[in-house]
């Protein structure tokens, strides 16, 4: 025990570093956009910028954003031609969400909301957008985590600094959002294009890969309407400023949570061949549990003294986030051991994300119908709600199908 958990910190403090800038980036760049929007336009506003993202979440279904991790398992395992595949089934699946986005902007566009032409954009964007990211799962199978730091920088800053342009010239928030989608697009090309495993020839077991993609996307998109969910929810039954509140509020306490990334991302490639020790694994979640709660305690000296008093009505709900720290790392390493393990089946990830996302939604649309004033606070809370049962289920589930090796996380 004390071996591996003195390999552990060795391997996760030389490759911390650069999995923590990459992983912060982007929840750290959404979090500093719906601010600066915000500030200058008002909190419908940052609502607004929340509400196209989970639109776009929910359009990128349709690109079996999962695929990314059929990447990683086989370029790990050591074989060629896996990419180049995976990428073009996923564009071809996208056409299918550009019809589901036209038809999204028309019924906005009829109901006068503004938002309907960033939709149209992003929906037309979609081929080039979603199944071009990745080069991230690329470098990850690779190691290569620095990389993958330099690239979320210089991405995600990119679009800070275009938020920061929009509102001093000010540019309405429905051509930032086209901008932001161009932006986005833009670099994600160019990144994949850098990579030679993009131009491979497709591998003999192409089908294979293809197929385990769509299964796995499939269960996947589950999850992904479950992560929009609360968003629709507050947006439709408590209106834009309701949920600018409520996207900085959970946005502070996920961007905390976004501090365990490191334990996430260097251990895909690992995942392959190792399964994670039980007794390590409670070990992190008592410690990281104790540190959340903590951190919810002082997260209140943030909202006091940093953001504005107009934002502290968000403190209680940043605060029930970041309590859930430990659930949420430990949870998604089970997640990962039981989708990359050389020895399990996809119908295990399938099966939690199928039943996590249908107990969380009813959980969601109880929380804003009966939830009063507490609606959001209950809102919140379905984010350790869902960590848990992520958790519990795939432990569960891994015993009972015998997806049970002994074997370390790290050596």
């Amino acid at each position: 025990m004390r071996a591996q958990a003195q390999s552990l910190v060795k391997y996760t403090l030389f490759n911390a570093p650069w999995t923590l800038i990459a992983s912060l980036s982007s929840g750290l760049s959404n979090y500093i956009i719906i601010l600066v929007l915000s500030g200058a336009f008002g909190l419908a506003a940052g609502g607004q910028f929340r509400l196209f993202l989970s639109i776009m979440g929910v359009l990128s279904i349709f690109t079996l954003t999962d695929t990314g991790k059929i990447v990683v398992k086989y370029l790990v395992l050591g074989d060629a031609g896996v990419v180049r595949p995976l990428l073009f089934n996923r564009m071809r699946w996208a056409l299918a969400g550009i019809v589901a986005g036209a038809v999204w902007a028309a019924i906005f566009y009829d109901r006068g909301n503004e938002l309907w032409l960033p939709v149209l954009a992003g929906a037309l964007l979609l081929p080039l957008t979603y199944p071009t990211d990745m080069y991230a799962q690329i470098n990850q199978a690779r190691k290569q985590f620095s990389l993958n730091a330099l690239y979320s920088v210089t991405k995600y800053g990119t679009l800070v600094v275009l938020a920061l342009v929009a509102t001093r010239v000010g540019m309405s928030v429905a051509v930032f959002l086209i901008a932001y989608s161009i932006a986005i697009a833009s670099y994600h090309i160019f990144y994949l294009t850098r990579h030679p495993e993009t131009f491979e020839q497709a591998n003999p077991n192409a089908r294979t890969y293809i197929r385990e993609g769509i299964q796995l996307s499939g269960s996947g998109l589950f999850p992904l309407l479950m992560e929009s969910a609360d968003k629709f929810l507050i947006s439709y039954f408590f209106g834009l400023e309701a949920l600018g509140l409520y996207a900085i509020g959970v946005s502070t306490g996920r961007l905390f949570l976004h501090l365990v990334k490191p334990t996430l991302a260097i251990y895909f490639p690992i995942l392959v061949t190792r399964r994670p020790d039980a007794r390590l694994l409670l070990v992190s979640l008592i410690v990281l549990t104790g540190i959340g709660i903590v951190a919810a305690l002082l997260m209140e000296w943030y909202f006091t003294y940093v953001l504005a008093a107009k934002y502290m009505d968000a403190y209680p709900l940043a605060a029930v986030v970041v309590a859930g720290l430990g659930v949420y790392a430990v949870g998604v390493i089970i997640q990962y051991s039981s989708i990359y393990y050389k020895h399990s089946t996809v119908i295990i990830p399938a099966i939690v994300n199928v039943t996590t996302a249908i107990l969380v939604v009813s959980y969601l649309f109880v929380s804003v119908l009966q939830g009063g004033e507490y609606a959001l606070l209950l809102c919140a809370a379905s984010y350790p709600l869902r960590d848990f049962l992520i958790m519990t289920t795939t432990t569960l589930l891994s015993k009972r199908v015998g997806v049970h090796e002994k074997t370390d996380l790290v050596h």
